[in-house]
């Protein structure tokens, strides 16, 4: 068992919370967002209908596909040609977030999972056993390669390293309640265990930091019922990830009443939901490392019923939510859709078209996805006014490099994957 990174002291409680109001326009904020869907919904749907994809200059398209403008496209907005190609089919557990490399070579996808919510938030000391498996899938040019798979107790986590010795986040839930968090290569699909203490570790997220990583993720000490949200640092040394002595910044405290969910951290700002008396708030903390605690930068309310299930939700359900620049997307409750946020600039999150459920960058142009629908448009900023209408159907947008973006297709307990390519600006 490899030892635990070291524990900084306890924070003191956060500056009494500050209400704040959403702030609504009708475009999306700039910045790469690699975003989903709210995946719950896929649960309520069952199966989903085979939707027909209506596509503008394709190159390239699945068999299955009809290439035709869309009838609801004026023919004077069609500025952006695009291909979309089906690279596959995976088996998927109907739930879980897919988590995608950064340069787009590798996915994990949870295969199969246990239902109860309480194995998948870590709130039992008795979890289920047989928790679920990952698999992990090279993306070839051609196609998705040979897949790797673990199980039968690995949770998929919502981030992937991205450098050498990286791969997916997994969780594995223990007996008595702990859980540990290790990554998953998508070379050979061995697991390395970064955390295990004895408590219950999970919603990591990760972030390069200098030769190294940072993680970042919730805490439950074993027996408790309060979380806290906790910071390490780890390197690479001799192909095995070893926690710095350093230790990586500020934590929050585990406060009585008080639980944290999904924490992101953007330039040195600490994202988190916080669930209290049933009040879900998203928090913005300044938490550098040159900070002894974290000092709260915003908040923003969300939700008056909140719960820890609707929390993961509000990050876990869309996949990682995390941008370069400092903007931060999250699934709004009350509103149904997603808002961004730059705690730094922005006094409060900033709701994206009515509908979008998924959102990224590709290229010059943005790509958004809606309940029922896949656009896309020339520019960094989603404008229902000049949209081109990508694909019809429910699709999870997963993951952006350069022109290129990965889409997910979800019909019934299976995911079919597509590489959407969106060619240059005429003259460009």
């Amino acid at each position: 068992m490899r030892p635990s990174p070291p524990r900084r002291p306890d924070a003191r409680s956060p500056t009494p919370l500050r209400r704040t109001h959403l702030r609504e326009v009708g475009d999306a904020t700039r910045g790469l967002a690699v975003t989903g869907v709210l995946v719950r919904a896929f649960v309520a749907i069952g199966v989903v209908s085979i939707a027909a994809l209506w596509m503008t200059g394709c190159s390239s398209a699945p068999s299955s596909a009809s290439v035709r403008p869309s009838a609801e496209q004026d023919p004077k907005l069609a500025s952006v040609e695009f291909g979309l190609v089906s690279l596959g089919e995976v088996a998927w557990d109907g739930f879980t977030m897919p988590v995608v490399a950064r340069d787009g070579s590798a996915m994990a996808v949870q295969a199969d999972s246990v239902p109860d919510w309480a194995t998948r938030l870590g709130t039992t000391d008795a979890p289920k056993r047989k928790a679920g498996t990952v698999t992990i899938y090279p993306i070839e040019p051609s196609g998705l390669g040979l897949p790797r798979t673990q199980g039968p107790d690995l949770l998929l986590g919502r981030a992937w390293i991205n450098r050498e010795g990286g791969g997916a986040i997994v969780e594995e839930p223990q007996p008595g309640g702990a859980r540990r968090i290790g990554v998953m290569s998508p070379s050979d699909g061995a697991v390395q265990w970064l955390l295990e203490d004895g408590a219950t570790n999970t919603d990591a997220w990760v972030e390069d930091h200098g030769d190294g990583i940072v993680m970042i993720w919730c805490r439950r000490a074993a027996g408790a019922r309060s979380w806290s949200v906790e910071q390490a640092a780890f390197e690479w040394v001799r192909c095995s990830w070893l926690p710095r002595a350093d230790g990586a910044g500020p934590s929050i405290a585990a406060t009585d009443g008080v639980e944290w969910s999904g924490p992101c951290m953007i330039d040195g700002v600490l994202t988190v939901i916080q669930i209290r008396d049933g009040v879900l708030r998203a928090m913005a903390f300044d938490a550098s490392p040159a900070r002894s605690e974290p000092t709260m930068l915003r908040s923003a309310l969300l939700s008056m019923r909140g719960t820890r299930e609707v929390a993961w939700q509000c990050v876990s359900a869309i996949g990682p939510t995390c941008t370069t620049g400092s903007t931060a997307l999250l699934y709004h409750p009350r509103f149904s859709r997603l808002a961004s946020w730059s705690p730094r600039s922005d006094e409060a999150p900033t709701l994206l078209p009515e509908g979008t459920i998924g959102m990224l960058q590709c290229g010059e142009h943005c790509v958004w996805s809606s309940s029922d629908r896949v656009w896309a448009c020339s520019g960094p900023r989603a404008d229902a006014t000049k949209r081109v209408l990508v694909a019809e159907g429910t699709w999870i947008v997963l993951q952006s490099q350069g022109r290129t973006a990965m889409l997910a297709r979800p019909i019934g307990r299976s995911l079919r994957i597509y590489r959407l390519t969106i060619a240059p600006p005429r003259g460009g």
